[in-house]
């Protein structure tokens, strides 16, 4: 029986180089709008790293291919690779990964309509972005507020709230009191105490929102335009 190659055999090498053109061509591919020669470039370079067992860089490639189906809209595909993704991410020991990928396979379940499973997904992504970045971490009051979203959505306003009031103190520590992420999560509150039939109470995080979003005119419009019409309505 013939010696296994080495991994610096002229024959590693050489694929290393085809997985990288390929890689590169899928981001040149991407870059002038080409999407489907990107995935296609990227799903090759993925074959040649998969086979080579180059974790870190095989997860690279294919979370590239997620979020591009997911601006496609091939959602199947996209929660397949955001799967493989995280799996491969772990596999390789760059746990910080992680997080959104669950994080954003989870937001198209919700958009599937699948709130359990979002809901899952989210959980397991807060505690892992809780064990990588600490509790006081951007990343992880994203993913509080996104499963606070979901729960809101699943009726759990008292799991939703929690949530909520998790990425306020986490945005109120790492930006200050005036910051416009603090006034996203002031206004998720608002709809929460609305959603009770606590007017007074979603006036007040309502006009608490506004008054810090309103000073960057420039910054989430469609968000604004609808806490002013929820205030303007109870």
């Amino acid at each position: 029986m013939a010696p296994a190659a080495s991994p610096d055999s002229p024959e590693f090498i050489e694929r290393d180089h085809a997985s990288l053109s390929l890689e590169v061509a899928g981001d040149e591919a991407a870059s002038r709008g080409d999407d489907r020669e990107a995935l296609s470039c990227w799903a090759e370079s993925l074959g040649i790293l998969s086979a080579r067992a180059r974790s870190a860089d095989a997860a690279r490639v294919v979370l590239k291919m997620a979020m591009t189906e997911e601006s496609l809209g091939d959602v199947q595909d996209a929660c397949v690779h955001y799967v493989q993704a995280a799996d491969l991410y772990k596999l390789a020991g760059e746990k910080h990964h992680v997080p959104m990928c669950l994080n954003n396979l989870a937001m198209l379940r919700k958009l599937s309509g699948d709130l359990d499973d979002a809901s899952v997904l989210l959980s397991r992504a807060l505690d892992e972005a809780s064990l990588c970045h600490g509790s006081s971490h951007g990343e992880t009051a994203l993913i509080a507020t996104n499963l606070g979203a979901v729960l809101s959505e699943s009726g759990d306003l008292l799991g939703a709230e929690q949530c909520h009031m998790q990425a306020l103190g986490i945005r109120e520590q790492l930006f200050g009191p005036t910051h416009p992420e603090v006034g996203l999560s002031l206004g998720h509150l608002g709809v929460l105490h609305q959603l009770r039939g606590d007017h007074e109470g979603a006036r007040r995080f309502y006009r608490s929102a506004l008054a810090i979003l309103d000073e960057f005119p420039r910054l989430h419009e469609a968000e604004r335009a609808i806490l002013r019409e929820n205030l303007d309505g109870l």
